[in-house]
């Protein structure tokens, strides 16, 4: 197949018409007065999309010039790895990027060197991120949490009360689940306790008829990663168990045929209390759950057994709780008797490999994959922090549930980040204030120097887009900012109000607005030091003369001997 060789300046012309594409599409939704975006659906017939989420935009963009697509593509990126790492963010990062691509471009094309305005970018870069983190206000109250929450989700006070409530019962370590609710109203359910969406095998093992549920009081716990055939494995375990006047959970891969049907009569009978579930997860992610469960419950998980293992169980290998319940659907375990330490230093390592998923530069391994493998540890810390959280988006249509539910996860995501770096001014002021730090800085030449200009301007884009889309003058507001000695002085710009933020509720997080300027930098910072694109060019001559009528014509009947 033959190659296409394209070079500067076309190149960088040409990605950056991709790049406005994207952009002008995504940066219209910045801020609360920011409009909605809809988007057509792939299929003819199913409604279309309505999002004010930037990332969301910006994946729904595919130009069909091959290199304008690799400008989209970059913003694409940009969005995306801010929106794994925090959620929130991902229009300010696209606004952020473009400005930093269309200021480079203007002095690469005036011949500046690439490599050294990049260089003054990347120190632009470390110096506003440190004068970020030290400007941050760390004791994040649950008032500030609502009021972040309120700027995320475009003006929803309610939501922001659940989600404070829910930040208070789960921890920023805790994982809140969102799914599309059945009502008009928005709800929130916490549960206590080690919980999964695995029922009972049988519902002849239920113990409270009313609420069909199997309770056990003060059970062990067997966790067993293979079927269990035959009953009388289980014999001598459970008359250890009732000799101790306790009940037992099975947590195994299957009980099948005579084992089941055997553990039912003496469970019916009050022989052995006995309840029966499978383990959380599918395929080979289920070891590292039952290994889970049994840390969580003080246990041992049996796993590879070899045959009549179950016949030699001891107590001390099972895991204990102080009572478990199980319905159809799900199964809760309260009070495990695991060891705290352990637990928490296991909740430290999956956090640790979620850093390193999301920190995976663009290009590495399957996006679909990383996430996958992102969302996987972090259920498996939900369920190690004792505590799950469901929170059920309401709304009247599915258009606006499902329009609602990206926004109100973004601003979870934002709470969290607020929790871990502090806060500073919002509605782009905060980046805007930072430019002064950079006034003072002198680089190792005039190359350099500016691209640290490059970042300077940058700083202010976001804050000149909200203006724009709230239809007001940005340099007004600017000025009268700069003129009030407040230096926590802020601007409202749906209400139009002077304040101070934390007052005024104009609140951001530290996080989401350094991870998504070092994201814009990345990879306008790559873009600019691309010289040449070599492409494969696409052999259409053996599709010529090709129809769908001629090819069923031509096709062999299989009926025909």
């Amino acid at each position: 197949m033959s190659k296409q060789v394209v070079y500067n300046p076309q190149v960088c012309l040409q990605m950056m018409k991709g790049i406005n594409q994207v952009a002008d599409a995504a940066k219209r939704t910045l801020g609360n007065t920011g409009p909605a975006v809809m988007i057509q659906h792939q299929t003819d017939g199913i409604t279309p999309v309505f999002t004010r989420d930037g990332v969301t935009v910006a994946n729904a963009v595919i130009v069909k010039d091959r290199i304008e697509n690799l400008g989209a593509r970059m913003m694409r990126d940009v969005a995306g790895t801010v929106s794994r790492q925090v959620g929130d963010g991902t229009t300010t990062a696209i606004v952020l990027a473009q400005k930093m691509a269309a200021e480079s471009l203007k002095l690469i094309t005036a011949g500046f060197d690439p490599l050294q305005l990049r260089k003054g970018m990347e120190i632009a870069l470390t110096i506003v991120e440190k004068h970020l983190q030290e400007q941050a206000l760390k004791e994040v109250n649950r008032d500030w949490i609502e009021k972040i929450t309120y700027i995320a989700t475009k003006g929803e006070p309610e939501v922001g009360r659940l989600l404070a409530d829910a930040l208070e019962i789960l921890g920023v370590d805790g994982t809140l689940n969102f799914q599309l609710g059945n009502s008009r109203d928005d709800i929130l359910k916490i549960i206590d306790g080690l919980h999964y969406e695995q029922g009972y095998l049988s519902e002849y093992f239920v113990t409270d008829k009313t609420r069909l549920e199997a309770i056990l009081d003060r059970p062990y716990i067997l966790f067993y990663d293979q079927e269990i055939n035959d009953l009388m494995d289980l014999i001598p375990i459970l008359e250890d168990v009732k000799a101790e006047g306790r009940s037992l959970l099975i947590v195994a891969e299957d009980v099948v045929d005579k084992a089941l049907s055997g553990l039912l009569l003496n469970h019916v009978r009050g022989i052995f209390k006995v309840v029966a579930v499978k383990p959380p997860g599918f395929g080979d992610k289920r070891v590292n759950r039952l290994k889970d469960l049994a840390l969580l419950t003080g246990g041992e998980a049996i796993l590879e057994a070899t045959a009549g293992q179950l016949s030699r169980l001891s107590l001390d290998q099972l895991g204990q709780a102080e009572r478990v319940v199980v319905s159809a659907e799900s199964t809760t375990i309260i009070g495990g008797k695991g060891d705290e330490k352990t637990v928490k230093s296991l909740i430290k390592v999956l956090q640790n490999e979620i850093t390193l998923i999301q920190n995976r530069k663009p290009g590495s391994g399957s996006i679909t994959g990383n996430q996958h493998d992102a969302e996987e540890l972090e259920d498996r810390i939900s369920v190690l922090t004792g505590k799950t959280g469901v929170f059920e988006v309401g709304g009247i249509t599915d258009v606006e549930i499902k329009e609602r539910l990206v926004r109100i996860e973004n601003a979870y995501m934002s709470s969290k980040a607020a929790l871990e770096e502090g806060v500073f001014a919002g509605g782009g002021i905060g980046l805007m204030r930072a430019r002064n730090v950079l006034e003072k800085v002198i680089a190792e030449n005039s190359e350099q120097q500016q691209g640290v200009k490059i970042m300077e301007i940058a700083l202010a884009a976001p804050f000149e887009q909200l203006a724009c889309n709230a239809k007001l003058n940005a340099e007004k507001i600017d000025v009268t900012l700069m003129l009030d000695k407040n230096p926590r002085a802020c601007f409202d710009m749906q209400t139009q109000q002077y304040g101070d933020f934390l007052e005024i509720g104009i609140i951001d997080p530290i996080k989401v607005a350094r991870l998504a300027l070092r994201s814009a930098t990345s990879v306008v910072s790559t873009l600019m030091t691309a010289e040449t694109v070599i492409m494969e060019v696409p052999d259409l001559s053996i599709m010529a003369g090709y129809s769908p009528e001629w090819a069923a014509a031509t096709r062999e009947d299989p009926r025909i001997d």
